[in-house]
């Protein structure tokens, strides 16, 4: 190789060596990344798209759902069941029931009610707010993973956001105190916590006909 050629090279290499390359990003990646995560917008993807779908093809009928959890926990839970880490698992169902009375004493509101056949005790509950606990409709879908998120942080944001979307469009226009005394039918989800507390969060209201 001539020494200019050798010296040509050598200069490329040195001017190379200082500089950063840049990552090519698109207009629209360009401003996500500088807005952040949004768990709403998140949210807003998946819940037409896959999430409702999800539980819709999935949700087992309450009473045979507790059926085969009282028969065999861990089967059902093995057919069933989904969780992120060691926590409790958590179940997609759907079923009619009987709305017994709305207790609004705590902001953590419960509607109490009477699975088929109705007897007027309350077997389940469903959650109505203001304050939604828990993280069932992002655990049972099975899905969403902690992996896919940067952080804790962004996944309990992504919990909290179909929290909202479900209180927005479903529970809050439902108005269930409206309802008491008649059958409805619901979707959603539930953390297996305890046997005797079994909160229903959902994703869809009706009145039964």
């Amino acid at each position: 190789m001539k020494r200019s050629s050798v010296q040509l090279l050598l200069l490329s290499l040195f001017v190379l060596s200082g500089c950063t390359l840049a990552t090519v990003r698109t207009l629209e990646e360009d401003r996500i990344a500088k807005e952040g995560f949004s768990a709403e917008n998140y949210v807003n993807g998946i819940w037409e798209s896959d999430f409702l779908p999800t539980l819709e093809e999935n949700a087992v009928e309450i009473g045979q759902l507790l059926s085969e959890i009282d028969a065999d926990e861990d089967a059902a839970i093995e057919q069933y069941g989904h969780r992120t880490s060691s926590g409790p698992y958590s179940f997609m169902t759907q079923g009619e029931a009987q709305v017994l009375t709305v207790d609004r004493e705590s902001r953590v509101g419960l509607a109490h009610l009477d699975l088929q056949p109705f007897d007027g005790e309350a077997d389940i509950y469903l959650a109505i707010g203001p304050v939604l606990r828990g993280n069932a409709l992002r655990d049972a879908v099975g899905f969403i993973a902690f992996n896919d998120f940067t952080n804790q942080v962004e996944f309990a944001q992504v919990s909290d956001a179909l929290k909202d979307r479900a209180d927005a469009e479903v529970i809050t226009p439902f108005a269930i105190d409206d309802h008491v005394g008649a059958t409805i039918r619901f979707l959603g989800a539930f953390t297996f916590d305890d046997r005797e507390e079994i909160v229903i969060m959902p994703v869809r209201l009706e009145v039964v006909e």
